[in-house]
C-alpha cells in the first residue's frame, strides 16, 4: 500500500522533489559540488540518481535478499558509548529510550536500510564511483542495477579461461534499458582490468544507423573511439597499437576476411555485438 501525503504525494516523490530544489541556486547547492550518489529514503520506499537527474530517470535498486545476515549485522552495530553521548547529547536525549529498545530488541531491515548498504558502504560506493560513472554528452548517469550485474558477471566469465579460450555470451536487454552505456562500461572495465594486456575491443552492429549512434555514444562519453570506414579500414585499425574502441557494421568484415588471410590470433581481442541475435553468428 502506497500512503499519501495531505498534498497527494507520496514520501518518495516528495523527498526527490526535495532534493531536487537543494541542488538549484535556491538551495544548498555547494553540497553536491562532489556528490557521486543521491538517495531519496521514506523507510519503506526508496531511489537513487546523480545530480540534477529528472523525477522520471530515478532508478530502483534490486539485489538478491536471501542472505541478510551482513546487512543485519550492519544495521544492529551497537555504538560505542562515547557516540552515543555524542548523538542523544542536548535536544535528541529525549529519543534515546526508543533507540536504547530498539538496539535491545534488534530492529528489522527497511528499504532505507538496504538502499544505504547496498550503494553506500565504502567498498561499493568507491566502485560505483570509479567505474558505473559515465557522462553522457555532459549528463551524468549511473549504472541501474541490471547494468552493474550484468558487467560485474560478464567481467567474471572474461576471467575464466578454458586453454586458451574465453567463453562468450549474451547479455539480454528489453528496449530502452540502456545498452549502450552498458557497452561503454563493459568496455571501460575490459580496458582497466589489470588481468588483460593491451585489450582490442570491437563494438559490433548490423546497421550503419545503429553503428553511428554507438560511435556517438562513445565520443559523447569521453571514451576513444574510431569508426571503421571500410573492411580494409576495419583491419588497419586490428593490426595497429591504438588502444581505442572500434566500432564496425558486420558486413564489413567480408571484407576484412577477404584482405586478410591469416587470422588475428591474440586472446585479447573482445567482439561486442549490438543486436546479438540469429543474424549476428
Amino acid at each position: 500500500i502506497e500512503c499519501k501525503r495531505p498534498d497527494g504525494k507520496t514520501p518518495l516523490k516528495a523527498a526527490i522533489e526535495q532534493q531536487l530544489r537543494n541542488q538549484q541556486p535556491g538551495g544548498i547547492m555547494p553540497l553536491y559540488v562532489y556528490n557521486q550518489l543521491t538517495l531519496a529514503l521514506a523507510t519503506t520506499l526508496a531511489s537513487y540518481a546523480t545530480v540534477g537527474t529528472e523525477p522520471e530517470f530515478w532508478s530502483t535498486w534490486r539485489e538478491d535478499h536471501k542472505d541478510n545476515i551482513e546487512l543485519l549485522k550492519a544495521i544492529n552495530t551497537a555504538l560505542d558509548p562515547a557516540t552515543k553521548e555524542a548523538l542523544f547529547d542536548e535536544r535528541y536525549r529525549y529519543v534515546r529510550a526508543h533507540f536504547d529498545q530498539l538496539e535491545a530488541d534488534g530492529r528489522m531491515i527497511t528499504e532505507q536500510d538496504r538502499y544505504l548498504y547496498h550503494l553506500c558502504r565504502p567498498e561499493r560506493l568507491l566502485d560505483l564511483t570509479r567505474n558505473f560513472i559515465v557522462y553522457d554528452n555532459g549528463t551524468k548517469k549511473i549504472a541501474r542495477y541490471q547494468q552493474f550485474f550484468a558487467i560485474k558477471k560478464t567481467m567474471r566469465r572474461v576471467r575464466t579461461r578454458d586453454g586458451n579460450q574465453r567463453r562468450g555470451g549474451v547479455i539480454w536487454h528489453t528496449q530502452g534499458s540502456g545498452k549502450s552505456l552498458t557497452m561503454v562500461m563493459l568496455a571501460n572495465a575490459i580496458a582497466e582490468d589489470p588481468t588483460i594486456r593491451n585489450p582490442k575491443i570491437v563494438i559490433v552492429t548490423d546497421r550503419v544507423n545503429l553503428d553511428d549512434q554507438i560511435y556517438k555514444t562513445f565520443q559523447k562519453c569521453d571514451v576513444a573511439v574510431h569508426q571503421a570506414a571500410t573492411g580494409t579500414n576495419l583491419i588497419e585499425l586490428l593490426e595497429s597499437k591504438t588502444d581505442a574502441i572500434v566500432t564496425t557494421v558486420i558486413n564489413k568484415f567480408e571484407a576484412a576476411v577477404r584482405r586478410r588471410k591469416k587470422p588475428f590470433e591474440s586472446e585479447e581481442i573482445f567482439v561486442l555485438i549490438d543486436e546479438g541475435h540469429r543474424t549476428q553468428y
